[in-house]
């Protein structure tokens, strides 16, 4: 309990001291609100970005996810499993707490019958093929657009992006690859972590279609991601952005998932300022700080539907909201 007390400190710290960083020091307030009102004038965009985004954003997930489940032999609809990973986003942006939204997903897929172990594992597979194809989809537009990344953004995204196909990689041929890589120079004593080897391993209990399926649809989400922000950006006014450049910018933004904030507050804002800087002529500190608030918006929009899926219990064979925190605090 104290460990996640502490951990849900952390997060609020972090997001409250970037954004009153970015606010205080770096952009004016007054100049990102002007800009969100440019934004509302142009609602067929803002539409077309919560359709793709909040949307089928969320089906897409729940597809990826379900292939997963399923292939672990437990029966699942798409509607549960996007019911639940609903419920997990509503854990990550409207609750301080150290406590994850995948630990709350795996917590129910659980309950539903799958078991708690191979629950976990499916949810840490279902992370992964939600950020290994955007990096995979980044180095491809950085492949064909290589001009249209400057200063730090195009050697990051190649990073990212060999990450992201070395990942795929590995979660494909998980058993041939473990053998070689633990002779590696380097790699091999972190290959053979038994954290890092449980991880690994876990990609063998899928069979190549599930996997298959699961990455297709990251691949889909990933343009849905993409999609989105340049429909926001451009409702902005931000039109010296192709897609190609947004799938590019898009994959090093979601790399916010991975540190700790609340639903990404702060970090999401500082990188899409600092990365839409990169762009030839720059993006406004107050355009791209509007812009990754609306994106923050759209999440929680996502989690205020996981919200209300949660409000209503039992009717949806859900555990209660106390229920589900003490027992999440429990399996940290």
């Amino acid at each position: 309990m104290m460990r996640s007390r502490r951990s849900a400190i952390l997060r609020v710290f972090i997001s409250a001291g970037l954004l009153a960083v970015l606010f205080g020091y770096v952009v004016d307030p007054r100049a990102v609100l002007a800009q969100l009102h440019v934004a509302s004038q142009r609602p067929g965009y803002l539409l077309a970005a919560a359709v793709l985004y909040c949307l089928l954003g969320s089906i897409a997930r729940g597809y990826r996810w379900r292939a997963l489940i399923r292939s672990q032999g437990h029966p699942i609809s798409v509607a549960r499993s996007s019911e639940l990973f609903l419920v997990g986003t509503f854990f990550n942006q409207f609750l301080p707490t150290g406590i994850g939204g995948d630990i709350v997903r795996a917590l129910m897929v659980a309950q539903d019958g799958l078991g708690r172990a191979r629950a976990a594992n499916t949810v840490i597979v279902d992370r992964a093929l939600g950020l290994l194809p955007q990096f995979a989809l980044g180095l491809v537009a950085l492949a064909v657009a290589r001009n249209h990344a400057g200063g730090v953004v195009a050697p990051t995204l190649l990073a990212a992006g060999i990450i992201g196909i070395v990942g795929l990689s590995v979660l494909f041929r998980a058993d041939a690859w473990g053998g070689h890589a633990t002779h590696l120079p380097g790699f091999g004593r972190a290959w053979r972590h038994p954290g890092v080897a449980r991880f690994i391993g876990s990609f063998g209990e899928y069979d190549r279609r599930a996997l298959v399926t699961a990455t297709a649809w990251g691949f889909a989400f990933a343009l849905l991601q993409v999609g989105s922000n340049a429909a926001l950006g451009w409702s902005l006014g931000i039109d010296q952005m192709g897609l190609l450049d947004w799938a590019i910018f898009v994959p090093l933004v979601a790399l916010s998932t991975l540190l700790p904030s609340i639903g990404g507050w702060g970090v999401r804002e500082v990188l899409y300022v600092g990365l839409l800087s990169q762009v030839t002529p720059p993006v406004s500190q107050a355009d791209a700080t509007a812009l990754s608030i609306m994106i923050g918006g759209l999440n929680l929009v996502v989690a205020a539907a996981g919200g209300l899926v949660l409000a209503l219990g039992a009717s949806a064979g859900l555990p209660s909201l106390r229920r589900l925190m003490r027992e999440a605090s429990a399996g940290e």
